[in-house]
């Protein structure tokens, strides 16, 4: 039924009462009229309004999806275990968003259940395979990142391990979701006006597995995004402080400003998306079995509780892969991506971007080499001239004229470390072969006067 509506009091009361097992009882129901007001399919209005909802979450989430995979397909420099796993988190979004929305708007328009005996024991198995296998490449993201900001190098997933873990987070979610295969039937049950037809769920089973469905869905992945990014926050912290007290840091600080930004962006799209999935869990096992009882609040709870669960993976590939660097990078040299200029008119995009450039411009650890001016009328400055020649592709430097004195301020370059050896090895042999070519001078004029 569809509204608030009074039952007939010829009706037998345990008709209108869901814990009632009507094959047991052995009642013939096309004996009595319909124990509820028939409206078949929910009015226009409110068809249109979620089907509408539903289009524009699953087309943006199926273009934004089909984006990060289309740049890996086509740039092997992306292939990396990082990647691998985005990709895969990418895909199962994708998967999701093209079946799974459409099966629920169908189950919640229609009075009747009218996916029959194949949707009644598929719908739930794909939603809660999909679902699943989502959380677990969320949680195979956040540990990589973990291993990639504190933990050692073998603790990495590596290129040869990361197949192998998407290949299990798609098995074992399947098989956690085949409750839902052996424990729902589909019912056809005749009425003196009317043939009624619904999915029939073994409460004695599924009650309890709802509640560990919830626990794998929700609280789990929120769990460990909690642990492995405050881990990430803490170790940069630490950091910083021991940078900061010998005099740097600065750039281990912005690091952590970031990090911090996104660990909140990501915790609150993940508990905005899932909490209420929880809510709508627990207040369906605390309805009374009667009819019409998930109409009114209930009813709006479950359709925002599981339109919030397809958001999530809409939005996904913002978080997991728009801000990351390769990938923007990627995106506009990708055929068929590059057109639509992601990397370079994205607001997130650019500030990452800008704040980069400026903290490379303004890094206070960089070492510095200073070059001091030559001194006018000295041969030896053409010498120096010419052996420094030799390195102008790693150190710029200016010479002035040799008959002119130079007023030009002292020039100072910024060097690498494995540059500032190298230059100062130069330096020491150009000087070496300076005092080797005075010493020869002189016992050569010795020699001349001699003779």
């Amino acid at each position: 039924m569809y509204g608030n509506v009074e039952v007939d009091d010829q009706i037998p009361s345990y008709l209108t009462n869901w814990s009632c097992d009507y094959e047991l009882m052995e009642l013939d129901t096309s004996q009595y009229p319909f124990p509820n007001k028939l409206w078949h399919i929910k009015p226009a209005k409110e068809v249109a309004i979620k089907t509408t909802a539903m289009v524009i979450v699953g087309v943006t989430g199926i273009f934004l999806n089909s984006i990060i995979i289309t740049i890996l397909l086509k740039n092997k420099w992306l292939w990396t275990a990082s990647n691998y796993l985005i990709g895969n988190l990418a895909f199962i979004d994708l998967i999701t968003l093209i079946f799974c929305p459409w099966f629920m708007l169908v189950r919640d328009f229609h009075q009747n259940y009218v996916l029959k005996n194949f949707g009644c024991r598929f719908e739930g198995f794909l939603q809660a395979s999909l679902l699943l296998a989502g959380v677990a490449a969320v949680m195979l993201v956040s540990y990589d990142r973990l291993a990639a900001a504190t933990l050692t190098a073998e603790a990495r997933i590596t290129k040869n391990v990361a197949p192998k873990l998407i290949i299990a987070s798609w098995i074992i979610p399947m098989g956690l979701s085949l409750p839902w295969i052996i424990k729902r039937k589909y019912i056809e049950r005749q009425w003196l006006d009317f043939l009624e037809t619904f999915c029939f769920e073994e409460r004695k089973v599924l009650g309890i597995y709802w509640h560990c469905i919830v626990i794998l869905l929700v609280w789990i992945p929120l769990g460990v995004m909690i642990l492995t990014y405050g881990a990430i926050i803490w170790r940069l912290e630490r950091s910083a402080r021991e940078l900061l007290s010998r005099g740097g840091g600065q750039t281990v600080t912005q690091a952590r400003g970031k990090a911090m930004r996104m660990t909140a962006c990501i915790l609150l799209a993940a508990a905005v998306c899932r909490i209420p999935y929880t809510a709508m869990v627990y207040w369906r096992n605390n309805l009374p079995q009667e009819v019409n009882s998930v109409e009114g609040g209930f009813d709006i709870l479950w359709f925002i509780a599981s339109y919030l669960m397809y958001v999530n993976c809409a939005i996904n590939p913002l978080i997991y892969g728009f801000t990351n660097t390769r990938f923007r990078r990627a995106m506009d040299r990708t055929p068929g991506v590059a057109c639509f200029k992601f990397g370079t008119w994205c607001c997130a995009c650019a500030m990452v971007v800008k704040k980069k450039q400026s903290l490379q411009h303004n890094n206070v650890e960089k070492i510095f080499v200073v070059i001091a001016s030559p001194r006018p009328k000295r041969k030896i400055s053409r010498v120096v001239k010419n052996i420094l020649h030799i390195n102008k592709q790693s150190v710029e430097l200016s010479i002035a004229k040799v008959d002119e004195a130079s007023t030009k301020p002292t020039k100072v370059t910024p060097l690498k470390n494995e540059q500032l050896d190298s230059k100062v090895n130069d330096v020491e042999f150009m000087d070496q072969g300076i005092e080797n070519t005075r010493s020869e001078r002189i016992v050569i004029n010795e020699e001349n006067s001699n003779l």
